[in-house]
């Protein structure tokens, strides 16, 4: 039983050195994005074959996994003799714009964009400094955590070390500290909201200032 493991791992895991990719079938998750094409994915995977005769499927899934689109990747062969790629692309949670363009995903790495498909997201505007960046992905996370939260707000901009997001509703510009409580600030912000809307006040106040605690200041 040792020795058949052996050899049906050698076998799933490494192409014969003679063996020739004919075929390539590609997945790709989710399905309603197309951030890369399955063609482009199958291209990709020729393209390797053509470089090494011999080649280990882990090592076509390390290298798809390196392009900037794909977050996991599975590589096997069907009783068809055909070689299939599973393809799971990034989820971005924010869009940035600023000196350079890109989608941060929920770790905070950079993301490209992609011609073929525009990813609806929160828009963050200025460049995103390496302090504020992990406290700024833990903002877009509370802000997700919230329907309500995640529906109203659109915008979050950047100048310096003064964050400020935007609502679709209220013109005010509504500022927030990162290094303060995410939470309560956000709360603030929902009970706010909702009795302007309400009252028909959405144009009432330019500046909102959330960080202090126990109370908001509006002008």
């Amino acid at each position: 039983m040792v020795l058949m493991t052996i050899v049906l791992g050698s076998y799933f895991n490494r192409l014969n050195d003679n063996e020739k990719i004919t075929a390539v079938q590609v997945h790709i998750y989710p399905m309603e994005k197309t951030f890369i094409m399955p063609e482009e994915i199958a291209k990709l995977i020729k393209a390797e074959n053509n470089i090494s005769k011999n080649i280990n499927v882990n090592s076509l899934e390390q290298m798809l996994e390196q392009n900037g689109y794909i977050s996991n990747a599975e590589v096997y062969k069907d009783l068809n003799g055909h070689l299939v790629a599973e393809v799971e692309q990034y989820k971005p949670i924010a869009r940035i714009f600023g000196d350079k363009s890109y989608y941060l995903d929920k770790e905070g790495h950079k993301k490209p964009l992609s011609k073929h498909y525009t990813e609806k997201a929160i828009l963050i505007y200025g460049n995103v400094n390496a302090n504020q960046k992990d406290k700024l992905v833990n903002l877009i996370k509370e802000i997700h955590k919230d329907k309500f939260q995640n529906d109203i707000i659109s915008e979050i901009h950047i100048n310096n070390q003064n964050i400020w997001l935007k609502t679709d509703e209220l013109t005010a510009e509504i500022n927030i500290n990162l290094n303060e409580k995410i939470k309560e600030q956000l709360y603030k912000l929902k009970a706010i909201y909702t009795y302007l809307v309400k009252e028909k006040l959405t144009n009432k106040y330019r500046y909102i200032d959330l960080q202090f605690e126990n109370q908001a200041v509006c002008k």
